[in-house]
């Protein structure tokens, strides 16, 4: 049977790859036509994608074919071993489900073993072969259509905080008339982190009674199983688990003509599968998130130092403020008690570990060789012969001055440039100056040319560095540009080396409505006279 549309992706072991695989079926099923297929194989896939991700912690690749008659999907993952059978776990279980719904919804399916992967195939019909099952009923139906669309919501949150509160949303009144989620410590002792009745009167009420139920909900930590709320509750209560951790317990009221029925029993342990992933993808998230600005914050100065007859400004705005760490910096560092500083501005290639790595690597190198007595030309040479040894292909641009001031009040830099723009002199009459000699980046070729420059400011005048997010930063096909930097920088004479910074970083921001696409790092010496 001819193939019509089809998309092949390989997805990381990520908490987003799930989405991006439901994204794919989408788009696919969207281009055939086969928009009644949809509920079905966004949640199988939903199934799949995530068994390959969670427990073989692998990247996966995802298969999508669509022909005349209906829609294959294939996920294979890369750790190889046995799939499993599909026998019927116990509802509450963690693991086992998504072979099951896969046996239940799909036309066919089957599994797939290499020397080095594995994989599980389903194949979903338009019209169903006369010798399988009827169709689902629409209330089943209509409980897969709201697991596929909570799969969804709960995708799209990584903020603790956020997912927790969207979780009683879910259900209430849909599975009941109340609900209420406990989180566990690491010892198993619970706290009430929200609840939401359908009744917002009645919500000091409920709070109270919540307290009055903690004790029966010990035993769902306990026995890491569902139970019964007895009167006035009327409920159930279950185990959220995630990577065999108990995170808390999800507890549904009943609604108020009737009891829960078998099926919405069923459909409370499916969701509360979900929503104990969605909660530790959250989790795991903020955790990496926390590292990353702890890692960058340690790549620059914990404060800038103060400094008799000099002063220091300085800014930063990172591009990401998720788990990507930046590969700018700046680096203000002391060389003696007699007032001779260090200062260092640079622009890594890349972001994430690696790149932040390198950017510690550079400030760290720099320090030691400057330090040691070596000149800024030489300690050029040394860092771009480091950089090469290790063999990423990685490079830094990079500005670095040696800064005196003498006794009669001038700072005098000697200043070096490895492939970085020239910073602005910003004289006390107001008029700005590009200073410095044009030189190569380090990391790139086995020999380098940083030539030395001597720049002086006299009192009232300040020196800016910047990175290439200042001048890069982007208005449609417009960019800010080293024009728009120096005429602002014209109207900040007289005022402190941190107001110059802070005011840069307004203008550099205030021109365009978007997020930074690059990091902005800024640096501002200046001689009070």
């Amino acid at each position: 049977m001819p193939t019509h549309a089809r998309r092949r992706l390989r997805l990381p072991a990520d908490h987003q790859s799930p989405a991006h695989a439901r994204a794919a079926v989408r788009e696919v099923l969207a281009e055939a036509g086969l928009a009644e297929l949809l509920d079905e194989a966004l949640l199988l896939t939903t199934e799949l994608s995530t068994n390959g991700v969670v427990h073989a912690g692998t990247d996966i690749d995802v298969d999508v074919q669509v022909d005349d008659a209906g829609v294959t999907v294939t996920v294979t993952d890369f750790h190889a071993g046995d799939i499993g059978p599909a026998t019927r776990p116990d509802h509450f279980s963690e693991g086992g489900r998504g072979l099951l719904l896969v046996d239940q919804f799909a036309s066919a399916w089957g599994t797939t073993h290499g020397e080095d992967r594995k994989g599980v195939w389903f194949r979903l019909d338009r019209t169903p072969p006369s010798h399988t099952e009827p169709p689902a009923s629409p209330q089943r139906r209509d409980w897969l259509s709201f697991l596929s669309e909570t799969s969804e919501l709960l995708a799209q949150s990584l903020d603790p905080e956020l997912t927790l509160a969207l979780i009683p949303q879910l259900v209430v009144p849909r599975l009941g008339d109340w609900c209420a989620v406990h989180s566990a410590d690491e010892w198993g002792n619970l706290t009430l982190a929200t609840w939401l009745h359908r009744d917002e009167g009645a919500l000091p009420v409920l709070r109270h009674e919540l307290d009055e139920v903690a004790p029966r909900l010990r035993d769902v930590v306990t026995s890491r199983a569902p139970i019964t709320l007895p009167r006035p509750f009327e409920g159930v209560a279950v185990p959220l688990i995630a990577r065999d951790q108990l995170l808390g317990t999800l507890s549904v009221g009943r609604h108020l003509d009737r009891l829960h029925s078998v099926d919405e029993v069923a459909v409370v342990a499916d969701l509360a599968r979900r929503v104990a992933l969605a909660l530790d993808n959250a989790r795991i998230h903020a955790e990496r998130e926390n590292i990353a600005q702890a890692f960058q914050r340690a790549l620059l100065p914990a404060k800038l130092p103060l400094s008799t007859g000099l002063e220091f400004g300085a800014e930063y705005v990172p591009a990401s403020t998720g788990t990507d760490v930046g590969g700018d910096f700046y680096d203000v560092f002391p060389l003696s008690e007699s007032g001779e500083w260090l200062v260092s501005i640079g622009d890594v290639c890349g972001k994430g570990a690696q790149a932040a790595a390198l950017t510690g690597l550079v400030r760290d190198v720099v320090r030691v060789l400057v330090r040691d007595g070596r000149s800024l030309p030489r300690t050029m040479e040394l860092l771009n012969t480091t950089m090469l040894e290790r063999g990423d292909g990685k490079h830094c641009t990079l500005a670095a001055a040696i800064v005196t001031r003498s006794t009669s009040g001038v700072v005098e830099l000697e200043l070096c440039l490895a492939g970085h723009d020239k910073p602005v002199l910003l004289h006390e009459d107001g008029g700005t100056t590009l200073v410095g000699e044009g030189g190569t980046a380090v990391g790139l070729l086995d020999t380098v040319r940083t030539p030395l420059a001597t720049i002086r400011l006299a009192p009232g005048d300040a020196l800016v560095f910047y990175t290439d997010g200042v001048t890069e930063r982007r208005r449609g096909d417009e960019l800010y540009g080293q024009g728009r930097l120096r005429q602002e920088l014209a109207g900040l004479t007289g005022l402190p080396a941190q107001a110059i910074a802070s005011r840069l970083r307004a203008a550099a921001l205030a021109f365009s409505p978007e997020q930074p696409r690059d990091d902005i790092a800024l640096l501002v010496l200046r001689n009070p006279g």
